[in-house]
């Protein structure tokens, strides 16, 4: 692929997130929400007014930042010569959070771009998850908790849910009387369903945990690994849960956020991230970006003698002679993750050097 067509690449991806996100801010700011309907004697409805644990600006600078700043960690760090977070995928291979680089090293280009695809991954699917949670939102209305404390509701002949003649009367038409409560807060209340907070955050940080048990090496410690994993998720379910403390969702708006989180941080890693790319080489096979279909040697422990004393009786003795001196390969001295070096290897098509790999642990 010439670099024209990758600039052509890029340009139109970004093209594609910007869409997006200006979608998202123009629903949010010009479509009014679906107006619900209450019964006075809801008690749902009845929750006092508190601040968030996690204000909303907190929220964006979490969603935003700390991904951003891991995977930029990560993926420098990982091409430092030497380090722990070795390249992680072939020289062959394309996709995948390891990102290889066959023509070696830590140059600026490669790392600027390793960077761009995986932060972009990132931000296109929270796009699509900030697109999917403000839509629901407009199209349910549900009222929030604290929808009496804040909106002090007035029907239109002037009674109020203390009148006895509003009592178990669903009321659809009715105005706040809180004169302290403006336009934009009004619109707030009829939004309590999915949970913003909820998905975005829940979003980020089973990403992140999803990023990291493709991209971070184990060889230092692998429940250092996991540590980090866990940490990740409990801070996203705190967050989650307190929305629900606060009394600015129900539990089942946190649940739904919650659920669409774990969806969309799924889909996108999987889909649009391709963090997993070495699960179909290990169904046989994997296609690079040269459009290339690689093979995955098939060698079996129990033939494999038998298939190499057959293969040395049928060869030509020119064959057998250039195969000496192409000497025994060097076997590469680690392998990250389960990504086999079988195809960066010269000499991989061989049954006999397969099945070296093989007995001494670089296949698994």
């Amino acid at each position: 692929m010439s670099k024209y067509t990758k600039l052509a690449r890029g340009i139109c991806d970004l093209l594609i997130w910007a869409a997006l996100s200006v979608a998202s801010l123009l629903l949010h700011k010009f479509v009014r929400p679906f107006k619900r309907g209450f019964f006075c004697g809801d008690e749902s409805l009845a929750y006092p007014l508190k601040e968030g644990t996690i204000g909303m600006m907190m929220l964006i600078g979490i969603t935003l930042g700390v991904p951003t700043i891991v995977i930029i960690v990560v993926e420098l760090f990982k091409q430092l010569p030497g380090s722990g977070l070795r390249d992680a995928k072939s020289r062959d291979l394309a996709g995948g959070a390891g990102g290889g680089n066959g023509k070696g090293g830590c140059r600026l280009v490669y790392r600027l771009g390793q960077l761009y695809k995986q932060a972009g991954c990132y931000l296109f699917g929270l796009a699509m998850l900030t697109f999917t949670t403000i839509l629901s939102k407009l199209c349910i209305g549900r009222l929030r908790p604290h929808f009496f404390e804040v909106c002090q509701p007035m029907m239109p002949d002037g009674s109020n849910c203390h009148d006895p003649q509003n009592h178990g009367r669903y009321i659809d038409s009715y105005s706040c009387s809180n004169a302290n409560v403006t336009d934009f807060q009004y619109q707030q209340l009829n939004q309590s369903f999915p949970s913003g907070h909820a998905s975005m955050i829940m979003y980020a940080m089973l990403y992140l945990a999803i990023y990291l048990q493709a991209a971070l090496s184990t060889r230092v410690s692998k429940l250092l690994k996991h540590l980090l994993q866990f940490l990740f998720v409990m801070f996203g379910w705190y967050v989650a849960l307190s929305r629900i403390t606060d009394y600015w969702h129900h539990w089942s708006d946190v649940l739904a956020g919650v659920v669409l989180g774990v969806l969309f941080a799924w889909l996108t890693s999987v889909y649009v991230a391709d963090l997993f790319a070495f699960k179909r080489w290990s169904r046989g096979g994997y296609n690079n970006n040269n459009g290339n279909t690689l093979k995955k040697p098939q060698v079996s422990p129990k033939n494999s003698t038998k298939s190499q004393s057959n293969g040395a009786t049928s060869s030509s003795s020119a064959a057998a002679a250039a195969a000496a001196a192409a000497g025994a390969p060097t076997l590469p001295a680690y392998t990250f993750g389960t990504l086999p070096y079988l195809t960066a290897h010269p000499h991989a098509a061989q049954a006999q050097y397969a099945q070296t790999y093989h007995n001494y642990g670089y296949v698994p």
